[in-house]
């Protein structure tokens, strides 16, 4: 038989357990190896100039998507590649570029993309931040997989993804998730660099 105390005991921490559920734990990094060819395009970088991606060639790129007012998703991309491109040894950065591409045209023109990789203290010899308007914007995102719904200004409901494209323009690793974790990133450019991806 139970005794009583036990039982006052119980019942009493069961309103409390409920009031107070466990907060969510982050979603986990979902690493796909993909073989999809990035079509060709040209947006505006930070600077105000064309930026062509058809220059990239010959490079691995990692490929960054999000915008600057966003307060969740967006700074932990950018930070992880960031992570990344630290990592890499003074004779990889030459064969290795970063590219972020906004999911709100309206609000990231040069002048704030400028800005918000100042605030990242990024390498922009190897690393641009790339905008554009939605008629341009939106066949990249489509090529990437993305999706990027505006809810409001300066709110943008988009596909949390970074990506690294081979030498020949071909996205062969795609990391979903609200965390990217940059050894992950950073072991899998290395093996591109070498010549060969391991799934």
């Amino acid at each position: 038989m139970i005794p009583l105390l036990v039982l006052v005991l119980v019942f009493a921490l069961v309103p409390q357990a409920a009031a107070h559920p466990e907060p969510p734990r982050p979603a986990k990094l979902q690493r796909s190896v993909s073989n999809q060819a990035i079509k060709n395009f040209t947006l505006t970088d930070q600077r105000g100039q064309p930026f062509e991606s058809a220059k990239l060639k010959g490079k691995i790129v990692v490929v960054g998507f999000g915008y600057t007012t966003c307060p969740d998703v967006c700074p932990l991309i950018t930070a992880a590649m960031r992570h990344v491109q630290d990592g890499l040894s003074s004779s990889e950065k030459s064969d290795v570029y970063f590219v972020t591409i906004t999911t709100d045209p309206e609000i990231d023109n040069p002048q704030v993309l400028a800005g918000y990789a100042k605030r990242y203290a990024v390498d922009l010899t190897h690393w641009s931040f790339l905008t554009g308007n939605e008629a341009l914007l939106k066949p990249v995102w489509q090529s990437f997989g993305v999706k990027a719904t505006r809810k409001a200004r300066g709110l943008v409901d988009h596909t949390a993804l970074t990506a690294v494209v081979d030498r020949a323009g071909v996205m062969k690793f795609a990391y979903h998730g609200t965390a990217p974790e940059p050894k992950t990133i950073l072991a899998d450019v290395r093996e591109l660099l070498k010549g060969a991806a391991k799934p």
